[in-house]
């Protein structure tokens, strides 16, 4: 491996087996490096709501100077992500081709727990530093859920859990509902006597022959991945049908305005057909759309002048923990660390990136010390 702090550290992280409601190794050994960087730690019990074994870990790194950064990275990674080795592969850190990564968001952790080191060595004054290290982030960004905003003290914060080369900031993530359809018929013999049957797969059927789906519209997209019914043998009428989807919007005006269609469009399409449907809509998360002249965009201008490194400011197409910070009053944006192609097996994180981004956190907390001392 290449020889560097953070580096080495990122490979040992990736290394544990690491799931959405199973980061208890993971949280144990990121709480004590905490500890020994000199932040107060504690975990909250998100894990009691979310059935899991660990909670969220907040740490707090007290300052000598007044106000306060929040940084923000997720413990927990996608399937496929036991038994990772990763590798170094020219300019990259790779999976040996079986397994993701986990650079999202290994790359984020080691990211905050460099920069943070980098500062308290430094001996430098500085803001008080809040962490969060969440669970199960992956589950519609369930963890952060559950997180007690009250104890923080950030005006606003970074979600460094973005795709991207180092640079790249996400100023606008989409709200996200989950939307669930079923639709009941009436069982008969499917030989002897069809007509007394009314067939649940064929009124779904109808439904989702025309249902408005894909990309809705420049901020808009809606998606139907799972089809189940409760047929079991051919020659009975099928009486149950379910069908699972989610609908996402950087507007959520238009998310709400999209959930109303579904429900209309789901009852008026079986209309006729003798069958009956329930819907359920279920918002995961609201957008948020941070403004360029606001706290959190203007240090990054500052730091990335510092590094030399030119800013991007773009829109993410997922949630991510900076969704719920924004929506408890904590302005808060997201952060590229250098990975791409996550969630699958050719997942990879440049390695300078991942060097610069333990810099960029530090360059954070000191900028803001500048900032505060002017």
């Amino acid at each position: 491996m290449a020889e560097h702090r953070i580096v080495d550290e990122f490979c040992e992280l990736v290394r544990i087996d690491t799931a959405s409601r199973n980061e208890r190794e993971i949280a144990d050994i990121v709480k004590a490096k905490l500890v020994a960087i000199g932040c107060r730690v504690e975990e909250d019990d998100a894990a009691i709501h979310l059935k899991g074994n660990a909670g969220n870990i907040l740490a707090v790194l007290e300052g000598e100077l007044e106000g306060a950064i929040l940084l923000s990275a997720h413990l927990d990674r996608v399937a496929n992500g036991y038994g990772i080795k990763p590798r170094i592969d020219g300019s990259r850190i790779v999976s040996d081709g079986t397994t993701i990564l986990a650079a999202d968001d290994i790359s984020g952790v080691v990211a905050i727990l460099d920069g943070v080191r980098r500062i308290k060595e430094s001996g430098k004054p500085h803001p008080r530093v809040e962490i969060v290290f969440t669970v199960c982030e992956e589950k519609g960004v369930s963890g952060s859920k559950y997180l007690n905003f009250s104890k923080f003290q950030s005006e606003f914060g970074y979600a460094l859990d973005s795709p991207g080369r180092i640079g790249r900031i996400i100023k606008t993530a989409p709200s996200k509902a989950q939307l669930k359809l079923e639709v009941f018929g009436k069982a008969s013999h499917a030989g002897n006597a069809p007509e007394k049957g009314v067939n649940a797969i064929i009124a779904t059927a109808r439904i989702l022959a025309d249902i408005k789906d894909g990309r809705l519209d420049d901020e808009s997209t809606a998606n139907y991945a799972i089809f189940r019914a409760g047929g079991e043998a051919t020659n009975i009428v099928c009486d149950y049908a379910l069908v699972t989807g989610e609908t996402r919007s950087l507007n959520h005006d238009k998310l709400e305005e999209y959930c109303r269609y579904f429900v209309d469009h789901c009852k008026k399409a079986v209309e006729g057909t003798g069958a009956t449907v329930k819907t359920d809509v279920l918002l995961n998360y609201k957008c948020f759309n941070v403004k360029e002249d606001g706290k959190a965009i203007s240090l990054m201008r500052r730091v990335f002048k510092k590094m030399g490194i030119d800013m991007i400011i773009d829109r993410g197409g997922g949630g991510m923990d900076a969704n719920r910070f924004n929506a408890n009053g904590i302005e808060c944006i997201g952060l590229a660390t250098g990975y791409g192609a996550n969630h699958t097996s050719n997942e990879y994180v440049e390695v300078d990136d991942l060097i610069r981004s333990g810099e960029m956190v530090e360059q954070m907390i000191a900028q803001y010390a500048e900032q505060i001392k002017k």
